[in-house]
């Protein structure tokens, strides 16, 4: 399994979750004291400050209680004030959320956009190494970026991602409650039909909720006139985002299903790119399996590894032995030297990673016209 996080995005000018919350604290200037006691709330539980994703969670639970996360009542309990009061704070989330859709859509529309040569640059240095490393593991990730789409759509690669055509081939719906197919892929050794299988555990900036009830997902930026037209049938103006907190959320159909899915298939190996490890239900799922022996190897690649490792150990109780599969890899995504680091790591062969690379990008010279039910 590949498991992304904000740092994966990066190399596309997403900013990592340390400047959303940079954004979110901003917004909250006139609230010093609310903030305060949000910052003592969670240092006090979870002996951290908390991020972007943690502060809208407590400002959404002040607004509308009664679909509170788990973060809400111990919140309440240490401030007892805010029992029964209901605040709005549609403003300062709507805000944010428009700097998170900017911020997760501006490298490919938009007066920051990168251009096609650079695109192709970062390309070569992210997802293109990445899956001649892992040509068979299927994407979890909890970004809301659609930088992997793209690459996807560059390369000419099919990306099975839980939805379904539609009629309109810009717009995709995904799988039903009771469909029990959720990705089907045959990896990039099949070289005649490689397909990518992608779960988005948190949502994305391209998928909405519609008026009869389904979900749909983008397959292009908001921008266009797609999104116009298809704007009027949208129960909620904003993306599905779903913060960490936000269980409420996920023990529904769709979301119940990926996260039961996610703890099926992480197991053997994983590598995790870019991701903190600050949210306890992903963390539990990745130190379950790794006691029950399910997972092999855990390899966390980031700049701050250990410090990521630690996010992931914090309060558990696990043997020496289980601590020493988890393989710490102080690296960017991105770095031109991350090819060396996973020859080393893997004991594999680098050249034989760079001629996969180049049969990467020969897929976008080919007509797949691939459908994936």
């Amino acid at each position: 399994m590949i498991f992304l996080g904000a740092g994966a995005s990066a190399p596309f000018n997403i900013p990592t979750t340390t400047r959303l919350t940079e954004d979110m604290r901003s917004l909250l200037t006139s609230h010093g004291k609310l903030l305060e006691e949000i910052d003592d709330f969670f240092e006090f539980t979870y002996d951290r400050k908390p991020n972007y994703e943690n502060i809208l969670t407590i400002l959404r639970d002040l607004g509308t209680p009664e679909r509170r996360s788990r973060f809400y009542d111990g919140f309440i309990n240490r401030f007892p004030e805010y029992k029964g009061k209901k605040l709005n704070f549609d403003e300062i989330i709507d805000e944010m959320y428009n700097r998170i859709i900017e911020y997760c859509t501006s490298f490919v529309c938009g007066k920051q956009a990168f251009t096609p040569k650079k695109l192709e640059e970062i390309f070569r240095e992210t997802y293109d190494l990445l899956f001649a490393v892992c040509p068979s593991d299927i994407v979890f990730t909890t970004n809301y970026d659609p930088s992997l789409e793209l690459w996807c759509q560059k390369r000419n690669i099919v990306l099975s991602d839980q939805t379904h055509v539609t009629q309109n081939p810009e717009i995709k719906t995904f799988s039903t409650a009771n469909d029990p197919v959720f990705t089907k892929t045959t990896g990039l050794a099949a070289a005649e039909s490689p397909i990518i299988g992608l779960v988005r555990l948190h949502g994305s900036v391209w998928v909405y909720d519609t008026t009869d009830n389904k979900m749909v997902k983008l397959q292009r930026p908001k921008d266009k006139l797609l999104f116009s037209d298809l704007y009027p049938f949208l129960t909620n103006k904003k993306p599905v985002m779903i913060f960490p907190g936000q269980e409420e959320r996920l023990s529904r159909g769709q979301w119940d299903r990926l996260y039961q899915f996610f703890k099926d298939k992480l197991e053997r190996r994983c590598v995790v790119i870019g991701y903190s490890f600050r949210d306890e239900v992903i963390n539990r799922v990745f130190i379950d399996n790794l006691v029950a022996g399910r997972i092999g190897r855990i390899f966390i690649i980031d700049p701050r590894p250990e410090e990521v490792k630690s996010n992931l150990l914090y309060g558990q109780q696990i043997s020496p032995n289980q601590q020493h599969r988890i393989i710490t890899i102080e690296a960017k995504f991105g770095d031109r030297d991350l090819i060396d680091k996973f020859a080393f790591y893997f004991k594999a062969n680098k050249e034989g990673f760079i001629t996969r690379m180049e049969n990467i990008r020969n897929y976008s010279k080919k007509s797949l016209n691939l459908v994936v039910d």
